[in-house]
């Protein structure tokens, strides 16, 4: 068995619970098959752990047990797999929430794996050749410790030749639309199509927020909307009107799926087909004002125009939309970019708000809800960044 060795600052932060081996964590390049077991040691030559090699991203392997020799066998899957279904009873528990994360990569101790419940249905997310090497263990695995699942479909999150996006790995292939619901909201989801489902479960307590806290009587401004989960919200906890704006054709045809689902009358919710950026120009122009304005972009987006980048331009953001709010409104700023800094996300708000001209404050906080636990010193899984800005009137 191949023992690899780091150097000493990742021994510190190995050693401290993070999970993630990263390139520039080694002494020297580690050549290996992916998923391979390997021991890995610290700068003392001390051992540190059982990882598997796998690159995702900056990584090339995760360490998933402290005990010399530990195969990542069907026996240790179910004891991780069962440790964090008894972390998650409340949820599963719960009728008013039935989508949430059940299995959260290296705070659950396996990086590289995600699990996510769509009310019966499992999907799971491989991140690298490495951990796609245990798929028939870990399916085997999920079958033993949720029998009461109906199937499984497999998101294949990075570039292979031979692996389609989504797979179905057990179940019902011909599942296409199944709708959840998450605090009593009722959500509808694709299982089998590409990469995403038409929610991302991490923003549930962000939603709940909003839903019983700023919607009600509120005019709502959702931008990056995708299939439309804060509108919903939004509308459901009693907002007057929702404007949804997405650059992607197909975000009217995913929100009015969602309106129908909950009963809810299209004219009070609008869908603009169109950039973010020219939607808050027009805004301007027509003298447009809001409540509550939601921005959560992607980290990064080309168009045919020009491209965005969310450590870039997020001040931009900020100085367009906070015209557009009225006096004692909310905006919602938050980003899933993990190499965006807590800290360099709280000051671009700032530089935003400075360049708007208007006069607002950094108010609450949102991390990652507690089905996304976090083992320490790892800044790459503790990904998630939300905070709401209050605009208290004209500087």
């Amino acid at each position: 068995m191949k023992t690899i060795h780091v150097k000493p600052l990742a021994t510190r932060a190995l050693r401290g619970g993070r999970q993630l081996i990263m390139a520039d964590d080694l002494t020297q390049p580690i050549r290996g098959e992916p998923g391979e077991s390997v021991r890995v040691n610290g700068n003392d030559n001390q051992f540190i752990g059982m990882a598997y090699l796998g690159e995702q991203h900056k990584g090339v392997g995760w360490l998933y047990s402290e005990v010399a020799d530990q195969p990542l066998d069907e026996a240790l899957l179910i004891e991780k797999l069962e440790t964090a279904k008894a972390k998650r009873q409340a949820l599963m528990n719960d009728p008013q929430t039935t989508g949430y994360r059940l299995f959260n990569g290296d705070g659950d101790g396996l990086g590289g794996l995600l699990l996510d419940w769509y009310d019966g249905y499992i999907v799971s997310q491989w991140y690298s050749e490495g951990i796609v090497r245990y798929r028939k263990a870990i399916v085997q695995t999920v079958q033993h410790v949720f029998p009461e699942c109906r199937g499984m479909v497999a998101k294949n999150r990075f570039q292979s030749d031979n692996m389609s996006a989504s797979e179905w790995l057990y179940g019902e292939p011909s599942l296409a639309d199944w709708p959840i619901k998450e605090n009593g909201v009722s959500y509808m989801t694709h299982l089998d199509e590409g990469w995403m489902t038409g929610i991302f479960f991490d923003q549930r307590d962000v939603r709940g927020y909003l839903m019983t806290q700023l919607a009600p009587g509120k005019r709502v401004l959702n931008t990056f909307s995708y299939a439309g989960a804060f509108s919903i919200a939004a509308a459901m906890g009693g907002a007057t009107e929702t404007i949804s704006v997405d650059i992607a054709q197909r975000t009217r045809e995913l929100f009015d799926e969602q309106l129908a689902l909950n009963h809810l009358s299209p004219e009070a919710h609008r869908v603009y087909t169109m950039d973010t950026f020219d939607y808050l120009d027009y805004a301007a122009r027509h003298e447009e004002t809001f409540d509550v304005i939601i921005m959560d972009p992607p980290s990064f987006a080309r168009t045919k125009k020009n491209y965005f980048k969310v450590s870039e331009h997020y001040p931009k953001l900020i100085e367009k939309a906070l015209p557009l709010l009225s006096h004692g409104g909310h905006l919602i700023a938050s980003t899933n970019a993990a190499n965006f800094k807590r800290a360099d996300f709280r000051q671009a708000l700032e530089r935003g708000i400075q360049a708007s001209d208007c006069r607002a404050t950094l108010g609450d906080e949102f991390r990652l809800p507690f089905d996304f636990p976090v083992p320490p010193h790892s800044p790459e899984s503790d990904y998630l960044k939300v905070t709401v800005i209050e605009k208290k009137g004209e500087s």
